[in-house]
């Protein structure tokens, strides 16, 4: 299968491209290659379920039933890898997103005020790519899909996701504090930051993930382990390299491709977090 992806053109500075890659993106990225994951695709019925885009640019997907098959690789329902990140979205499992703010969604009498007089709060004050699911129990996951980052987002009592509300956030514990806090504080950046899909993003990609993901695509094609460094250091560096006493370039491109072979295989989980 040929990937339609960024992680190997000249878009790597677009809005859709690596450098506005979230982890989440990166997971499907590493998934998407999975041949088992393919085969399971292609024998699923439906193949891709329709999704809807509210108003306020939200992608919904809608579940009548569940798909324990889809499940099993951390998804409500199966994506199509083909399509590549950003591109089209993944609909992440909540199970699998390992940490989730929590809230209860107050609708007031008033339309522009809740009951103790603060401002409300809409999808659409997020100022970033949000990917909705509602299960079979009714309760929306969102998805807030900022540059660099994310943060998952279950809401109960929100009838439609167009609707203003009051948020009242739920801490499960003091364990759970440290991590809520964060969260939230990222949460709260997505709603303060400005708007500007057509610039340049400030978040650099993820070298790391990026090389991982190209030694990945390239293993996975039948290159030898040279061909690979050649894609992602240059022939130059290579040629002045790949012979020298400590093997520096050798080991680092093996390594890649294991740690690519690794996320693809499962590890793509650990970085949902």
């Amino acid at each position: 299968m040929k990937y339609a992806t960024a992680a190997t053109s000249s878009a790597t500075a677009s809005h859709d491209g690596p450098a506005a890659f979230d982890p989440s993106d990166w997971a499907w990225e590493f998934l998407r290659r999975n041949p088992d994951y393919r085969a399971d695709w292609q024998a699923s019925v439906p193949r891709r379920l329709a999704h809807v885009t509210l108003t306020d640019g939200t992608r919904l997907l809608r579940l009548r039933r569940r798909y324990p098959r889809a499940e099993r690789w951390g998804l409500y329902a199966f994506g199509d890898p083909s399509v590549s990140a950003r591109r089209g979205p993944a609909f992440w499992h909540l199970d699998a997103l390992q940490r989730t703010v929590r809230l209860r969604a107050e609708l007031p009498a008033e339309p522009a005020k809740d009951p103790k007089g603060s401002e409300l709060l809409a999808l659409s004050d997020f100022r970033v790519d949000r990917v909705a699911a509602i299960g079979v129990d009714s309760v929306p996951l969102v998805l807030m899909k900022g540059p660099g980052s994310h943060v998952p987002v279950e809401i109960s009592g929100l009838a439609a996701l167009s609707l203003p509300f009051a948020p009242v956030f739920e801490i499960g514990g003091f364990a759970d504090l440290n991590a809520q806090t964060e969260l939230l504080k990222r949460l709260h950046r997505f709603a303060e930051q400005a708007p500007n899909p057509g610039s340049r993003s400030t978040f650099g990609i993820d070298e790391r993930l990026h090389h991982a993901l190209i030694a990945l695509d390239e293993s996975l094609a039948g290159k030898t382990y040279r061909q690979i460094a050649i894609t992602i250091y240059g022939e130059k560096r290579v040629a002045e390299e790949w012979q020298g006493p400590s093997l520096f370039l050798k080991d680092r491109t093996r390594r890649l491709v294991a740690k690519g072979t690794e996320l693809m295989k499962g590890g793509y989980r650990d970085l949902l977090l």
